[in-house]
């Protein structure tokens, strides 16, 4: 592997650590057929649901949140943000699906993108 492409691997790898988000961004097929309109969903490795929130503004999730595997945004025009324990925040977009590789501890619904 030529070195600068190595060196992006390792680059990306390690802001995906530092995000909490896993490589794998596409949507399961349970995760976009099963959480309905207007919520946000976690799931489990077996794209069960885990939680289900609706809510707009800041919220502390629950322990069974912390543990799910994806997320998804089955709003049609809303943004959420994930903030996990590093402080750090993402932005999921409407439609959007995300594999989490660490739990979200606040997430916060916003009327529009």
């Amino acid at each position: 592997m030529p070195r600068n492409l190595t060196f992006a691997s390792v680059a990306l790898a390690g802001v995906l650590a530092a995000t909490g988000l896993t490589a794998v961004t596409t949507t399961p097929a349970a995760a976009a057929q099963t959480c309905p309109w207007p919520y946000v969903c976690f799931l489990d490795g077996n794209e069960n649901i885990l939680t289900m929130y609706k809510d707009t503004g800041w919220q502390t999730t629950s322990a069974k949140t912390r543990t799910a595997r994806w997320v998804t945004n089955a709003r049609h025009e809303d943004c959420v943000y994930l903030k996990y324990a590093s402080g750090f925040v993402d932005k999921l977009r409407p439609g959007q699906t995300f594999g989490l590789g660490a739990g979200v501890v606040e997430i916060n619904i916003t009327y529009g993108c």
